[in-house]
């Protein structure tokens, strides 16, 4: 029996579907409908291209993210933050990120 090799961006997509209450769907954001994720029918997360996330996170969390190379910020002021992704830890990485974004727009939408 052969190895079956799963890419960074099939892990990607397999974490985040696998999250508590998360649901898969096309993207609202931008013209391709992009997969993206969503919790309590709140858009947290999509993807821009095989090593590209774009993750809705609270302040606080993007400036510790500063220093990070695969953080890809915008000139303004934005709830989205690119992230670039390319090995089984950045996945790890940005799966616990995405965690984090998924509570923070669940508890968003509880208000």
């Amino acid at each position: 029996m052969g190895v079956i090799h799963v890419n960074a961006s099939d892990q990607l997509r397999a974490g985040l579907s696998a999250l508590p209450g998360v649901a898969q769907a096309p993207s609202r954001v931008g013209p391709e409908r992009n997969p993206a994720w969503f919790v309590a029918g709140r858009e947290f997360a999509h993807l821009h291209s095989n090593a590209l996330l774009d993750l809705r996170l609270p302040p606080p969390l993007q400036k510790r993210l500063r220093s990070d190379p695969r953080a890809h910020f915008l000139r303004h002021s934005s709830a989205w933050l690119e992230l670039e992704f390319h090995t089984a830890q950045d996945v790890t990485d940005l799966l616990a990120l995405a965690r984090r974004a998924a509570a923070a727009a669940k508890h968003r939408n509880a208000k």
